[in-house]
């Protein structure tokens, strides 16, 4: 478990990184003080609540086998009104043109998010486990 929350770690960090250089480099000539913050915030946000997210599902996949789903969605339902409440706070307004400044670290994290999801429900093996029962 520790070998997968560690490539986890190494995978997620390269991803979120370059596309951080990337969307930074694109939108330089034309990026406000308060887009740039918007862009780190959403980054570290998303980053942070991804792989706190991840590395406890990784750990704790055996135990939560049969509600797995469940809490991921319930959890990324969570992340998207802790980001929005955290907004508030900071006073950081999003207007129609920040949007993708917002949506990109967004969008990508979920990607990942659910790819890992998905490749762990599968590796379960639930019939075997109905035929035990």
């Amino acid at each position: 478990m520790i070998f997968k929350a560690l490539k986890f770690t190494l995978i997620f960090s390269f991803l979120i990184g370059l596309a951080y250089v990337i969307q930074v480099k694109s939108l330089q000539a034309s990026i406000t003080a308060q887009d740039a913050d918007l862009i780190k915030f959403s980054y570290l946000f998303n980053f942070a609540f991804t792989y706190f997210l991840m590395v406890n599902i990784l750990l704790f996949q055996n135990k939560l086998k049969d509600k797995l789903g469940f809490v991921y969605l319930g959890v990324s339902m969570l992340k998207f009104a802790v980001f929005f409440f955290l907004l508030k706070i900071e006073n950081i307004e999003i207007n129609k043109s920040d949007f993708l400044l917002f949506i990109i670290p967004f969008v990508l994290c979920l990607s990942i998010e659910i790819f890992y999801v998905v490749r762990i429900l599968n590796s379960f093996n639930y019939i075997d486990d109905k035929e035990l029962e």
